[in-house]
């Protein structure tokens, strides 16, 4: 996607992309030399953080792309990654499919190609009509060879985030356990992956009661899914990643109503983004020790489904009321982060799970709910969020609110009544964890949100991909 040339030789493409920044409410030439390309429309542009303007008749490119990256003391790579999101919408509704691009001289590189890499992203599966056109070839004038190979790491994670949204975006009735399972066994082409799957007789021989519970409702069998990539064999540092796979969440016995089901497809992107992380991690080629657990069923109804009161078994021997069958994702999770701690033995691990209501209304759809009993990995996740731009914000674990979920009849209740919801998930998973390092991101509404932004064009962000690889590439 991405390749370099010189300004003076570069070939010829349907449009060509210059920086600017913006400077007492007016635009100035963020790389030398191109301001007199633009000048017919440097009177109305002001190169206000991800402004766009199209110009016609360019010397060598008939169209010119003018874009804003707002004050140059105030640039971020987030304010980089918005602007070229921007750009890359603008050249795509147009269309177009070849692009030159003048880098902005202290903007990263990174950030840019993120930008372009992100956007250029369409799901039509499901249409009779495929209407988007994506961008083929991206040029970076001028581009030294440390930026060109910056543009694609970004472009190659860009890939894996991409193939995150596909797993969210897809049919229920596609995106089945079964299917995840299988996508599973393909990242094991991958350099450095390895696969295992458990099936339903395996997870009976494992004890994982709370699986098992909540895939009583479902014909579609439950499977744990263990994806490892070993790209630092040396190194004791092993971080596991699970995330929740509920492929479809009607709410069970205490159903969802309409209003509320509609999106429940999505209720599998934790293990979109563990698997997503998996991808990114062989891509780049990370010289880290990463593994995938995938607790994965559906919350279905049939006469055999779990029942609110009763109890179940965890796999750890702690013993849940079901309080609502509709706080399911938690109780997966418990099952793999024991087995996760127990069998793999991490010296970190961090759950990613669309896992409360209350999370959304607590921050909305901008950050992910940060939960931790650590704060060296809470920090490094929320470094990580800070530069990544999926951003995080972490709330207590006061062992008061655990008073919340005691039970009369269990070792613990499966969830509380309406207040602190978010934190009383997250104290039930703490439950699981013993003393391994761990945090929990809340991403129910980060996954799949309403409102699109210049990086992410469709609702499916693959949420959780790039927070991960960059805790990874930098803690």
């Amino acid at each position: 996607m991405f390749t370099n040339s010189s300004f003076n030789k570069r070939s010829l493409a349907d449009v060509l992309v210059l920086p600017f920044w913006q400077d007492k409410n007016k635009a100035v030439a963020a790389s030398k030399d191109i301001a007199d390309l633009a000048k017919p429309g440097l009177d109305d542009f002001k190169g206000a953080a991800s402004e766009t303007t199209l110009l016609y008749d360019g010397k060598k490119e008939k169209r010119l792309l003018l874009v804003g990256l707002g004050k140059k003391s105030e640039c971020t790579p987030e304010v980089v990654r918005k602007a070229y999101g921007s750009a890359s919408a603008w050249i795509r509704k147009l269309k177009l499919k070849s692009v030159n691009v003048v880098l902005p001289e202290g903007g990263s590189v990174f950030a840019l190609a993120e930008g372009f890499a992100l956007n250029n992203y369409a799901f039509e599966n499901l249409k009779s009509k495929k209407e988007e056109v994506l961008i083929q070839k991206i040029v970076l004038l001028d581009a030294t060879k440390a930026e060109l190979e910056d543009a694609v790491r970004a472009a190659k994670l860009a890939e894996a985030v991409c193939f995150a949204r596909d797993l969210v975006n897809g049919n229920a009735d596609d995106v089945t356990p079964q299917y995840l399972a299988k996508i599973a066994q393909e990242l094991s082409k991958l350099p450095k992956v390895k696969t295992q799957v458990l099936d339903k007789k395996a997870i009976e021989k494992e004890k994982m009661g709370l699986l098992l519970a909540v895939n009583r409702g479902s014909k579609r069998d439950p499977h744990i899914l263990i994806v490892r990539y070993e790209g630092a064999p040396q190194n004791k540092e092993h971080t596991v990643v699970v995330g929740k796979g509920v492929t479809y969440d009607t709410g069970g016995l205490n159903l969802k109503p309409t209003g509320s089901m509609e999106e429940m497809k999505t209720d599998m992107g934790g293990s979109a983004a563990a698997l997503g992380a998996i991808k990114a991690a062989a891509l780049l080629g990370l010289k880290v020790n990463l593994t995938a657990v995938v607790p994965t069923t559906e919350n279905c109804i049939d006469a055999l489904s779990y029942k609110p009161g009763d109890v179940y078994t965890s796999y750890q021997g702690t013993t849940v009321e079901i309080f609502n069958t509709d706080a399911e994702g938690r109780l997966i999770l418990a099952d793999a982060l024991a087995y996760a701690v127990k069998k793999l033995k991490p010296t970190r691990i961090v759950d990613f799970a669309t896992l409360t209501g209350a999370i959304v209304i607590a921050l909305g759809e901008e950050r992910s709910g940060l939960f931790s009993n650590n704060d060296k990995l809470a920090k490094a996740l929320e470094e990580a969020g800070d530069r990544s731009g999926e951003k995080v914000w972490r709330f207590p674990l006061d062992t008061e609110y655990k008073e919340l979920l005691k039970s009369d009849i269990a070792d613990i209740k499966n969830c509380a009544k309406r207040q602190a919801g978010s934190i009383t998930a997250a104290i039930f998973l703490q439950e699981f964890v013993g003393n391994t390092p761990w945090a929990h991101v809340d991403i129910a509404g980060t996954a799949f949100p309403d409102k699109k932004t210049s990086y992410h064009p469709t609702k499916a962000t693959g949420v959780g991909v790039r927070l991960l690889i960059n805790m990874l590439e930098n803690a």
